[in-house]
């Protein structure tokens, strides 16, 4: 009861009141992710980072975006919940969702089959694609899956989680293809 009421008294805010508390939630995440990476940076800095500079950028900017990821929920969860009343949104949200979630399997698919896709230089490059979309996957799942458990109607709510499976498809086949052979190699 104490959480609905203050979501209703936010409900009841002007739109530029409602976007500054997203976009601001977003800053700050933002923010903090930048924040966590310094630190990171700063607790690591030697020479061993200058010897392998462009591996530990790359860490850094994956650190970034897995942070930033996890933070950000809350200024999305946020923009959700203001844009519950609007089915013609729910309805859009739906079809991209599925449209996203159907470029993981595709993704998936072309990881599966790549000795055969070597043999054709256009899938190929489609298939050096995989791994950052698959990687992407995790959070796809946890917006999805946000989504979902805001979604105001329940037809919604199954096509969203549908698109979440999807991605949660491509996330363990990431993990299993290429993580779990370097932890319990």
């Amino acid at each position: 009861m104490r959480v609905l009421s203050p979501l209703h008294r936010m409900k009841a805010l002007p739109v530029p009141a409602k976007l500054g508390m997203v976009l601001g939630g977003y800053a700050l995440a933002i923010l903090f992710a930048f924040c966590v990476v310094v630190i990171y940076i700063s607790q690591t800095s030697g020479p061993e980072r200058d010897a392998s500079a462009g591996m530990y950028a790359f860490g850094d900017a994956l650190l970034f975006i897995a942070v930033f990821g996890v933070v950000s929920i809350v200024p999305t969860g946020l923009a959700l919940a203001f844009l519950r009343q609007s089915s013609t949104f729910w309805v859009v949200c739906c079809i991209v969702a599925l449209l996203v979630a159907c470029t993981s399997l595709v993704t998936v698919g072309l990881n599966v089959l790549e000795p055969m896709v070597a043999l054709s230089p256009g899938l190929s490059t489609w298939a050096m694609l995989a791994f950052p979309r698959i990687f992407l996957s995790p959070f796809l799942v946890a917006l999805f899956g946000l989504a979902a458990l805001i979604a105001p109607a329940t037809r919604f709510r199954w096509y969203l989680l549908g698109a979440a499976g999807m991605e949660g498809v491509a996330s363990v086949y990431g993990f299993f293809h290429w993580f779990a052979p370097i932890f319990f190699h």
